[in-house]
């Protein structure tokens, strides 16, 4: 049985573990606690955590994608299922919680970011009715 909801601060150490395990982000822990505080904190975000049977699965964060050149969509910024957990409908109950989300909040769909190198979430995400619109080149620069 997958039950899903909205998470909370004591997420943090599950939501961590995947940043660490199924994303592979090098973050010190505290930070990763800090950070999730600050994001469940803000309106624009939604964050929801996926368990097995009780077990901590996964989770998605959503966040608005308000622009001034297209209709309001949401923003799939994180998604992440651990690899026990993964091709047994955790990340398929995530999305269709995320589209739930947005469709009650009034948003026009979701759009969403992949790296170049994860073909696996690729085809996911295809499987779950996403296609690929455009290829990009991703700039930072850190203060």
């Amino acid at each position: 049985m997958i039950d899903v909801r909205k998470a909370r601060l004591e997420d943090h150490a599950m939501i961590y573990r995947l940043g660490q395990e199924a994303l592979g982000y090098e973050i010190d822990q505290e930070f990763s606690q800090s950070r999730l505080a600050a994001v469940l904190s803000k309106p624009a975000n939604q964050i929801f955590v996926a368990f097995v049977d009780g077990e901590p699965a996964g989770y998605i964060h959503v966040q608005d994608y308000d622009v001034t050149y297209a209709i309001p969509y949401k923003n799939i910024l994180g998604l992440a299922v651990f690899g026990q957990f993964q091709r047994q409908g955790v990340g398929k109950v995530l999305i269709e919680a995320a589209e739930d989300f947005a469709r009650a909040d009034g948003a026009a769909g979701i759009r969403l970011n992949s790296g170049e190198g994860r073909h696996g979430a690729h085809l996911f995400y295809e499987a779950a009715g996403y296609e690929r619109v455009k290829s990009q080149v991703n700039f930072r620069k850190a203060f």
